[in-house]
């Protein structure tokens, strides 16, 4: 009888400690999903940040080509491609941007989330395979337009270097910031069925 006791109390407490195990478990399930959460926030954050200054570049910068192309004796041809195809980026941009400003990781659900950065992942990787081309296309035009143009032709070998110098840095920094979104949304795609698996 008292054998029967004794195995009734340790048993009792044995489930006892197995419930503030489970509850610690628990909470501590809780703060690393709290924490991944926040990481996951601030590069969704970073994210926001680079599509808007990227929008806002885009829009200051429009009229500023617009008039140096009519400045350096473009053709009218060229000057409407080179407008459509900034305006095209500039609203492109603000699109593929404008789902990530409507989330938060701290409370959205997680299917929801994963949804839009790939769908922002996938636009950037679309951007990147045409716009590739479409810009190498358009710099081929460029150096034929001031080849061409009465404005530069004394100018023209500061000028063709100019251009030169500036496609490198462009298509660098341009780059750069592709493989850095692309990161942080793989990042965040990662965190996130992470955190489905739990």
């Amino acid at each position: 009888m008292e054998n029967k006791n004794i195995d009734t109390t340790e048993l009792q407490e044995m489930k006892e400690q197995i419930a503030i195990l489970k509850k610690k478990l628990e909470n501590e399930t809780i703060v690393n999903e709290t924490t991944i959460r926040r990481i996951m926030n601030e590069k969704a954050r970073k994210l926001r940040g680079m599509g808007r200054g990227k929008t806002i570049a885009s829009f200051i910068s429009l009229p500023f080509l617009i008039f140096c192309t009519i400045m350096l004796g473009c053709s009218l041809p060229f000057i409407i491609i080179t407008t459509a195809y900034l305006s095209f980026a500039m609203i492109y941009t603000y699109i593929t941007h404008r789902d990530m400003n409507s989330i938060d990781l701290m409370t959205d659900d997680l299917v929801v989330v994963s949804e839009k950065v790939a769908k922002l992942k996938k636009r950037y990787s679309t951007w990147f395979f045409y716009g590739i081309p479409f810009f190498i296309a358009w710099a081929a035009w460029f150096f034929y337009e001031m080849n061409n143009s009465p404005e530069v032709s004394e100018h023209l070998h500061p000028a063709i270097i100019g251009g030169i110098t500036g496609g490198i840095i462009g298509g660098i920094f341009g780059i750069k910031r592709y493989r850095t979104i692309q990161r942080i949304s793989s990042d965040i795609l990662l965190q996130i069925d992470d955190l489905k698996q739990q």
